[in-house]
């Protein structure tokens, strides 16, 4: 009776402590400096600017030949 009950307070524990690497793991993700945040925004704004402007150019040489 008595290794019942530790089992399923180390099992509790067990779950508490999962629990609490969730929440930490989740909060860590959602914290990004600001200069990194806008960093990211940058490269991809650069990065669709580069796409749209090969487009235009594809489609130029394209309607030229």
């Amino acid at each position: 009776m008595d290794s019942n009950q530790e089992l399923k307070q180390v099992n509790e524990r067990l779950d508490q402590i999962e629990q609490k690497l969730d929440n930490l793991g989740g909060s860590q993700r959602n914290k990004r400096s600001p200069s990194v945040r806008f960093l990211i925004g940058f490269g991809i704004t650069i990065a669709i600017i580069s796409v749209l402007l090969l487009t235009l150019g594809v489609i130029q040489f394209v309607s030229i030949g």
